[in-house]
């Protein structure tokens, strides 16, 4: 599998300065953007989108309580 990166920093990124690689190591995840502040990132924002849901939904099914008359 091959991946393409860019020897620049700009986006979108030229053809010119596109290079393929064929092995992705761990010094290549920081080429490809990957890196520690980055899964934080992505982790704290599913987790908060997971759980502003679950309150959302759990608001939801107390105020249909409260209407209903328990």
């Amino acid at each position: 599998m091959s991946y393409f990166i860019c020897t620049q920093i700009e986006a979108p990124c030229q053809p010119g300065n596109q290079v393929a690689i064929t092995e992705i190591t761990v010094q290549d995840l920081a080429a490809l953007g990957i890196t520690p502040q980055s899964l934080g990132q992505s982790v704290a924002l599913g987790f908060g989108l997971v759980f502003s849901i679950a309150i959302t939904g759990y608001v939801l099914g107390l105020v249909l309580k409260l209407i209903r008359g328990i």
